[in-house]
């Protein structure tokens, strides 16, 4: 069976919040969010304020770092690691240049010209004179050549005039003791015959006599005529020792102009050819002479930037410590933030003072500063650029620091964070974490090694990597054992 609608019942309705309690129900769930913030603030207030804050730049995080060094800092300019001052032994004046400062040549490359004009005449003035010289020199030489020549094939052959006139003497003398010796012969043989045959012989002895007179002075004459050979051949070899002698005067002669023509004149030659100024090595130009000017000087200067080096200056005091071979860092120019490395190469033991005295003639006391107020000489030390050299160029100003000594196997500590215990034992404070947010100050001793201005080597004892350490030590000792927080940021260690 079906209600009626008239006997239907209908659902309640609910009562609406009016707006007031609305407003009384927010104020009140916003008191208690209040109260319950305030407390939890009183709270870490109390906890904060159980223990005392250490600043920032108190402490520093233990890591792994690069050392401690001993340095001594220089400032420098960048050079190149070979110059070469092209010059010239000419006194021409210099007729042109081709480069200018900046540029780069290679070598051989031709970079200036002198003027060859007063060269060239006095080549040409020599070559005429000399070879005049050698001319007559030669003639001499074969005039003498000749003589020896033909007295020598006339006393070989017998055709010198005196050998021959004395050998025709002598021939004729031949003849006639051949003539005298036959004529004797005979008359001794008639007078012998007659007597023989009894015949009267005062006449034939008498012819006989007259023959032999005859025979002596024919052999006399012989003599007298191979005696005028052997003095003519002598004379002749005599005249012809004379004639070698005037052959080998004329050929000195004659070496000697060829020589004084070909040195002269080659000299001559190789000062126009010295005349083109070329590049020795490969590099830049640094300075140039201008045209027109005597050469009396660097023609050109160059510098072979393929190795670069750092000329600086060093005070006495610090010169001890500098040893070739020094490990450098440093920054060239207006950009600090690029780091470049090199090595001491050499270290000088004289002042500047001296060897610019020396170089210059002047006196060596006085620039010592003997009786006056110099007291602080400088020592050149060059440094050789090694590694990147990007962005270094010759002339620019550097700013180095000299490694004297390095331990870089040790932890680095700020000088202050270590203090002497009273049993004289070394020792740093560690914020040691306890409790969240809370750290314990504790003692741990340590060994030091090298130690500078700022930092101090850590080599051994108590110390690890990861501990938190207070940097001022002494300051700190007598609160060991308290609990403290550490304040948020950047310490000097920059952890």
């Amino acid at each position: 069976m079906t209600s009626s609608p008239s006997t239907r019942q209908r659902p309640k309705k609910r009562k609406k919040l009016s707006t007031l309690t609305k407003v009384l129900i927010g104020l009140g769930v916003s008191l208690l969010i209040l109260i319950f913030i305030a407390s939890q603030a009183i709270n870490s207030a109390a906890n904060r304020a159980s223990s005392v804050g250490i600043p920032s730049t108190d402490y520093i995080l233990v890591t792994d770092s690069e050392g401690v060094s001993n340095r001594v800092r220089v400032d420098g300019t960048v050079q190149a690691g070979e110059t070469r001052a092209v010059t010239t032994h000419l006194t021409a004046t210099i007729s042109s240049v081709d480069v200018k400062v900046g540029d780069r040549v290679r070598q051989g490359q031709t970079m200036a010209t002198m003027d060859t004009s007063a060269l060239q005449s006095e080549l040409d003035s020599q070559r005429t004179q000399l070879g005049t010289q050698v001319s007559t020199a030669q003639a001499a030489l074969t005039t003498a050549q000749n003589n020896y020549n033909q007295l020598r094939d006339g006393i070989n052959n017998n055709t010198s005039p005196d050998i021959l006139t004395a050998l025709s003497t002598q021939r004729t003398a031949n003849e006639q003791l051949t003539a005298a010796n036959n004529d004797l012969a005979a008359k001794r043989s008639l007078r012998d015959a007659a007597a023989a045959a009894g015949e009267d012989t005062t006449a034939l002895n008498a012819e006989v006599t007259a023959a032999e007179s005859a025979q002596r002075l024919a052999a006399g004459a012989k003599a007298d005529a191979d005696t005028g050979v052997t003095t003519a051949r002598n004379a002749a070899n005599t005249q012809l020792t004379s004639l070698e002698a005037e052959v080998n005067s004329a050929r000195t002669n004659l070496t000697a102009a060829e020589t004084a023509r070909d040195q002269t004149l080659t000299k001559l030659q190789n000062d126009i050819n010295a005349a083109t100024i070329t590049a020795p090595i490969d590099g830049v130009v640094t300075s140039v002479a201008k045209p027109g000017a005597a050469a009396t000087g660097p023609i050109v200067t160059i510098g072979n930037d393929s190795s670069l080096t750092i000329n600086s200056s060093v005070r006495e005091s610090d010169i001890a410590k500098i040893k070739e071979g020094n490990k450098v860092t440093f920054t060239a120019g207006s950009d600090s933030a690029k780091e470049y490395t090199g090595t001491v190469t050499s270290v000088s033991s004289i002042a500047d003072s001296l060897q610019q005295a020396s170089s210059t003639g002047g006196d060596a006391a006085s620039a010592l500063g003997a009786g006056s107020s110099n007291s602080n000489p400088t020592f050149s030390v060059q440094i050789t650029v090694e590694g990147d050299r990007e962005g270094l160029f010759l002339g620019s100003k550097v700013k180095a620091n000299i490694i004297t000594a390095e331990d870089s196997s040790s932890i680095s500590l700020p000088r202050d964070a270590v203090y002497t215990t009273d049993s004289g034992a070394k020792a740093v404070i560690v914020a040691v974490p306890a409790e969240e947010g809370q750290y314990t100050l504790e003692e741990r001793t340590v060994e030091t090694g090298l130690t500078n201005d700022v930092d101090t080597a850590i080599t051994g004892g108590q110390l690890q990597t990861g501990d938190m350490v207070i940097t001022q030590g002494e300051a700190y000792k007598s609160r060991i054992g308290e609990q403290v927080t550490l304040d948020a940021g950047t310490s000097i260690g920059g952890f």
